[in-house]
């Protein structure tokens, strides 16, 4: 069985990596899956949790350690809610990021897990679009509205996705709504005789929101990245 390039996920420091291995013959047994309940958005911490899932055959992981006293169980922990018996959920021990969700609940989901999009390669959350995993009326519109866009919107659309620097399917969905409303943008600028770089990034927000002149500053310093040699463990986990 031939498969398609494997998808490349992990965590932020590196310690969790993971691949999905998607077979040409059956890759739409994927999803894309997009969910706004409670239980869902809490552990991560975002309005919108999205998820791609995948069976459990197509998904193998594997653990780093950056130390000698690292464990795989260490890096690669579970939590189970009292309330939720029947769901694990994996995330980094260090960097905290979410990995995946995984439920028996009902019995025929035991057989499926899914992994956090935001924990895939970011240039692999690009193909997504290519492989079919993303609906072509990708602004999330329910309301059976089949009409063709008017060359303006096309215009508008794709001024959009250029000035973009996230997923363009994902910006494209939340165009117009209230997630929509927060735009980002990057820059840098260097002095004619190279001594002097100046980069900056600006966050743009439309609507009745609190972000303005008087919003309250928020002090966030740059964090210090340990630089050590890594140590490839032999833990590999092909499962739950």
């Amino acid at each position: 069985m031939t498969s398609l390039r494997p998808l490349r996920g992990g965590c932020q420091c590196g310690r969790n990596r993971y691949i999905i291995a998607i077979p040409h013959d059956s890759h739409s047994e994927a999803q894309v899956l997009f969910n706004t309940e409670p239980v869902h958005q809490i552990p991560l911490a975002t309005p919108l949790a999205a998820y791609i899932r995948v069976p459990l055959s197509w998904y193998q992981s594997t653990t780093f350690a950056l130390f000698p006293d690292e464990t795989h169980t260490l890096i690669r922990r579970a939590y189970t809610h009292p309330s939720q018996q029947h769901s694990k959920r994996h995330f980094c021990g260090y960097c905290g990021t979410p990995l995946s969700y995984w439920s028996e609940d009902p019995p025929s989901e035991a057989e499926y897990i899914n992994l956090t999009l935001g924990s895939l390669l970011r240039e692999d959350l690009r193909d997504l679009e290519d492989m079919g995993l993303i609906p072509e009326d990708g602004n999330g519109n329910d309301k059976g509205d089949n009409r063709s866009p008017t060359s303006e919107e096309a215009a508008d659309r794709s001024a959009a996705l250029r000035q973009s620097y996230g997923v363009p399917w994902f910006d494209g969905m939340v165009e117009g709504s209230k997630l929509g409303r927060l735009r980002r943008s990057q820059g840098a600028e260097q002095s004619q005789d190279g001594r002097v770089k100046v980069e900056w990034e600006v966050v743009e927000y439309s609507g009745d929101g609190n972000l303005g002149a008087d919003a309250e500053d928020v002090n966030m310093e740059p964090m210090l990245h340990l630089k050590r040699k890594l140590q490839d463990r032999d833990d590999v986990g092909a499962g739950i």
